[in-house]
């Protein structure tokens, strides 16, 4: 593990909270790891043609027939 360090002004950290910032970091990373994780599944995407599918068109079937039932009066 890598860890960074940020100077921030003693102001800052006595009206924000030590807490209240350290929890705002480890949100902000867990976003930054979405974020990377989710341009990865779009690269992959570029590369799968699910039209042409056959197992994707049977599942998305499937999915369909089990949920309509939420979609229809």
């Amino acid at each position: 593990m890598v860890e960074f360090k940020i100077q921030l002004e003693e102001s800052f950290v006595q009206t924000m909270g030590y807490k209240q910032i350290e929890t705002y970091l480890q949100e902000f990373m867990q976003k930054v790891v979405l974020k990377l994780a989710a341009q990865d599944i779009l690269k992959d995407l570029e590369s799968i043609d699910l039209e042409n599918d056959k197992e994707w068109q049977v599942s998305r079937n499937l999915a369909w027939q089990q949920e309509k039932h939420k979609y229809f009066a």
